[in-house]
């Protein structure tokens, strides 16, 4: 039984045929199953642009002109999450409008009714695809060469990103190896002066195995989690700290009062956390000197149109600069704000577990794999 979508359907139009959404929406509008991955995202993007449409804010055509012009997932990562933001206000009934593009120094935004702005931010570091893309050049790397070998990835804690230039040195490392025979265990040290742990192992296992009879092999191991806020969380929220300080933020918070509101659904392991956690943290770490008046996290999910967002709010606010925190619907009734402490405020919107879903494993890699989030 084939979907229209119309909302989406009228965004798509004039969007290129290579648009990251082109073949989920044809997947879901032609006669895909109603419970498959295309249709759970589509009819989430559906939903979002329908919250915005009848909400008729000021310039949301250069939201739309940034969704149709993306030609790639991370095109689409910046106008999805003001997009997402954006709904959630409609649907709670705060009237606001979006900022002044291309340049202009004003958050993305701006509610009509009150002195306050909201400047999104979405960044992408995902430590774990970079594994993942490090298996991936391996085997094709790999390929052809005799004996096969089995190849196994591990790092000794969370990465949040592994750049390319590593990437190249451990396959061209590897392959030597391989072509060489030198088995066993071999540790490629990273300097990341950037982060909580300064120095990341990877360890690359080179192994002769008799039934490899398709080839090489490679796996990833290990995994690391580590005390909460360890490590990995601690480089995730100085992603968030570090948007505070950037030029053109500073410039637009100083507009009026802001809150920025940053997207980390796929910033490492960001979703693991807890709102509540998110919130108590931001509002720990959030500078009395910065001209924010609050930091905010959301980890939205491809498959649903809402989001939970925690907020940390500056603990030297004066009452007057001080936000009304009904902008958050729903967020001062939650039972978990008086929990989060002084400054943190949380909402819960009952998200599905990523094991609840009816789609089949291969539909979720690869939806997985393109968007690069754990959001189904």
């Amino acid at each position: 039984m084939s979907t229209s979508f119309p909302f989406l359907r009228d965004w798509m139009d004039k969007a290129p045929q290579e648009h990251p959404l082109r073949d989920y929406f044809d997947l879901a509008s032609g006669n895909g199953a109603p419970d498959s991955v295309a249709s759970a995202i589509i009819t989430a993007f559906e939903n979002i642009i329908e919250a915005l449409e009848k909400a008729k804010p000021e310039r949301l055509a250069g939201v739309r002109h940034d969704f149709r012009k993306a030609a790639t997932t991370d095109d689409l990562l910046i106008p999805r999450a003001e997009m997402v933001a954006g709904a959630k206000l409609a649907r709670a009934g705060i009237p606001f409008d979006f900022g002044r593009r291309n340049g202009a120094t004003e958050p993305d935004l701006m509610l009509r009714d009150m002195n306050l702005a909201i400047e999104v931010k979405a960044r992408r570091l995902d430590g774990l695809q970079d594994l993942q893309d490090l298996r991936d050049e391996l085997q094709t790397e790999l390929t052809g060469i005799t004996p096969p070998v089995l190849v196994e990835l591990r790092t000794d804690s969370q990465p949040l990103a592994i750049k390319k230039d590593v990437r190249t040195k451990v396959v061209e490392e590897t392959v030597q190896r391989a072509r060489s025979q030198n088995y066993g265990t071999a540790v490629t040290p990273v300097d990341q002066p950037w982060s909580a742990r300064e120095r990341l192992l990877i360890h690359v296992g080179v192994y002769q195995v008799a039934d490899l009879t398709d080839g090489s092999r490679i796996i990833v191991t290990g995994g690391f989690w580590g005390a909460e806020p360890g490590p990995h969380m601690m480089d995730v929220e100085d992603e968030v700290m570090a948007v505070l300080e950037d030029d053109q933020k500073l410039r637009q918070a100083n507009t009026r009062p802001t809150i920025l509101l940053f997207d980390a659904a796929r910033t490492g392991m960001a979703w693991v956390r807890s709102e509540l956690v998110w919130a108590q943290r931001l509002a720990m770490r959030l500078p009395d000197s910065t001209p924010f008046v609050g930091a905010a996290v959301m980890t939205p999910k491809l498959d649903d149109p809402d989001v939970g967002i925690s907020l940390g709010v500056r603990e030297n606010l004066s009452d007057q600069d001080a936000p009304p925190w009904t902008t958050w619907p729903a967020a001062s009734d939650s039972p978990e704000c008086d929990a989060a402490g002084p400054g943190a405020v949380t909402e819960a919107t009952g998200h599905r577990s990523p094991a609840d879903t009816r789609a089949g494993p291969d539909q979720l890699v690869r939806a997985r794999r393109q968007f690069g989030e754990t959001a189904l």
